[in-house]
């Protein structure tokens, strides 16, 4: 259905470009805005299938709650530093420009285009119609798979060592210490392992791996905003509401009938 979209991806798994989209953060926080960074993690979260993000602009401005013009301006920046790459894409059957397709760049790119062009020959492709129909109820699904389709997996014994080890990386590069891991890692077990328990989540370790791993991203990077007396604390608030955004906050866009509207015997 919207498999063309690999032939943009510039990584071989999730984890390289969830790191390239996190470096990019850390290179260039002081220059992006609140929203930019949330366009940022929408086009990120919409690239965890097929390595690229086919939407539009109407879809980004629901999720984050912002305008068309300021997701327009965000766009324009992250293109601008480097941070993605957008390609024009055409409709085959309406004639004209449809969603466009955003692809993550890797950290030393610098924003250059491949050799496909495709920001100048926009793409025409008939699997666009499908795919802007499906938009709604593609977030869980973009975030079920740790590596892209095409590419082999990890072995699952290894990822909780894995996520330790880049969560003790992560603080020792941002804070200087590492003492407080083992605690951050901890409310990680004590939130994921909650969800796991039941059938539905019972195969989403590796989401709960990579939220988390996010969490204490948001949470190293806001010590640079503000003084944060509890970290840990703070970690704990973050990686909730990661996770129900994740799970629970799309799932009423399935819907006609808005949340209020539903009964509960």
């Amino acid at each position: 259905m919207t498999y063309y979209l690999k032939e943009y991806a510039r990584f071989a798994t999730t984890e390289e470009m969830d790191a390239a989209a996190e470096q990019h953060l850390f290179r260039h926080w002081d220059e992006l805005t609140k929203s930019d960074r949330q366009v940022l993690d929408m086009i990120r979260r919409y690239s965890v299938k097929y390595g690229a993000a086919h939407l539009k602009h109407e879809t980004i401005e629901d999720a984050i709650g912002k305008s068309n013009a300021t997701v327009r301006r965000a766009i324009r920046k992250l293109v601008s530093l480097g941070i993605i790459e957008k390609v024009h894409y055409i409709r085959p059957v309406m004639s004209g420009l449809g969603a466009n397709i955003y692809i993550i760049l890797p950290i030393d790119d610098q924003g250059k285009m491949n050799n496909r062009d495709h920001d100048d020959k926009p793409h025409n492709n008939a699997e666009n119609e499908q795919h802007l129909a499906d938009e709604a109820s593609l977030s869980k699904s973009l975030l079920k798979s740790k590596d892209l389709n095409y590419t082999s997996h990890h072995e699952p014994s290894k990822l909780s060592t894995s996520l330790f080890s880049r969560m003790k990386d992560l603080l020792l590069a941002t804070i200087g210490e590492t003492k407080k891991a083992r605690e951050f890692y901890g409310i990680h077990q004590a939130i994921s392992e909650r969800m796991l328990k039941y059938e539905i989540y019972k195969d989403d370790k590796d989401v709960f791996d990579a939220l988390a791993y996010r969490a204490l991203t948001i949470t190293v990077m806001a010590t640079k905003k503000k003084v944060i007396r509890n970290l840990p604390g703070y970690f704990k608030g973050v990686l909730d509401k990661l996770v129900d955004e994740t799970y629970f906050k799309d799932i009423f866009m399935l819907f006609d009938k808005p949340v209020e509207g539903f009964y509960c015997p």
